[in-house]
């Protein structure tokens, strides 16, 4: 049974803003769009990666990567369609999936998220300083929801901690394109958000769950990708390539804590051992960060080696 819980912030200081047929100047950079099928396209330029729905009768945008390639998206969407943005999601906090909500917010009537983003977003923007700028999501969800717009079935399953405390996976279900935010970084190390209620243990969990969710006809929609060998689109098989990498993570860690090696050998490490394509060579440190996040979650837990749900 699908649960609709829509709370309104009182926080958005431009809730009330009048929607306009105005169009948005691009701010000078060009991003790709990237059409994928029935409507549904990406596109890419700094940031998070934005999935869109055009057709005749809906327009709907996920997720607004920072200001000036939030500017350049919006231009480019409105350049393809005379329609108003239906709704705004945001797949969870981050600021380079939410810093563009400000840009998008005169545009549509409501911003989507699940109910633990605002408060995250709030408490990430309270560390950096930078809680002025941030626009917040004005509708949210809890367990799963679903909205339909033009014959477009939308529905937004948020499974438990992940990459965040709040990542919602988001289906259009008729197109069978599932937008997967960050719970999938393409062939590339994650950002392990533990401030922001992260779970490695129980982000392999969740990608159990979608998997089990979707079929081999599914297409997928990923937050980041290593680029540009790898695309921020790809298959069902590719959320088995990350849960994979975590797994092996948690047991690398694991193991080494049993062992009692000190942290600083654990993450003198550029490759997790059986992962070289999980490599950036211009973040050297990735995995090292990684398995240093690990490490403070297994030990805070105070049980290495417990199965995780």
């Amino acid at each position: 049974m699908n649960r609709r819980r829509f709370l309104t912030s009182s926080a958005l200081a431009i809730a009330g803003a009048v929607l306009t047929p105005q169009r948005v100047p691009a701010f000078g950079r060009r991003g790709t769009f990237t059409p994928l099928r029935r409507g549904i396209g990406t596109f890419e330029e700094r940031g998070g990666t934005i999935g869109y729905l055009i057709t005749k009768d809906a327009f709907v945008v996920v997720d607004t990567q920072f200001p000036d390639s939030a500017a350049t998206c919006l231009s480019g969407l409105q350049s393809r369609t005379g329609r108003a943005i239906d709704l705004v999601i945001n797949t969870h906090h981050h600021g380079d999936h939410t810093s563009g909500n400000g840009v998008f917010r005169p545009f549509t009537p409501h911003i989507l998220a699940h109910i633990n983003v605002p408060a995250l977003q709030r408490s990430a923007a309270e560390r950096r300083g930078n809680t002025d700028s941030q626009v917040y999501a004005d509708q949210t969800y809890d367990g799963t929801s679903t909205v339909d717009f033009g014959g477009e079935k939308i529905t937004l399953h948020y499974f438990g901690p992940a990459h965040t405390g709040g990542d919602s996976v988001i289906h259009f279900e008729h197109a069978d394109v599932a937008h997967m935010g960050d719970l999938v970084f393409q062939y590339r190390p994650p950002f392990i958000d533990v401030a922001g209620g992260a779970s490695t243990r129980h982000w392999i969990t969740v990608l159990e769950r979608a998997h089990t969710m979707f079929t081999d006809k599914t297409a997928f929609i990923f937050g980041h990708a290593n680029t540009p060998k790898y695309k921020v689109t790809g298959s069902r098989s590719d959320l088995f390539v990350m849960r994979d990498f975590l797994s092996a993570l948690v047991e690398f860690v694991d193991a080494g804590i049993r062992a009692g090696t000190p942290i600083e050998h654990l993450s003198a490490i550029e490759r997790l051992p059986g992962f070289p394509e999980h490599f950036l060579p211009d973040r050297k440190d990735s995995i090292a960060r990684n398995i240093r996040t690990v490490y403070g979650e297994l030990t805070a837990e105070g049980q290495p080696g417990a199965k995780g749900d």
